[in-house]
């Protein structure tokens, strides 16, 4: 059975005064609701955010560790 979040937040990980390794893949934390109000986080990288149009309101599922829009 598919669970579906909400996305409530989106925020660009912060990396501090360190230098990101030259392979680094920009993350962003995104917070998201279940049904029954709980919230979860997780890191996803930006560009897949992006390319998948997810942004904060959208409805989303966990398919593989990756958020996909659900349809």
């Amino acid at each position: 059975m598919t669970e579906y979040y909400n996305v409530e937040r989106i925020w660009e990980d912060d990396f501090g005064c360190e230098e990101r390794p030259a392979e680094y893949e920009p993350q962003v934390i995104v917070v998201l609701k279940d049904a029954a109000g709980k919230e979860h986080s997780l890191k996803q990288a930006d560009a897949w955010l992006y390319q998948q149009e997810i942004r904060e309101g959208d409805a989303v599922y966990l398919e593989e560790g990756r958020l996909r829009k659900r349809g």
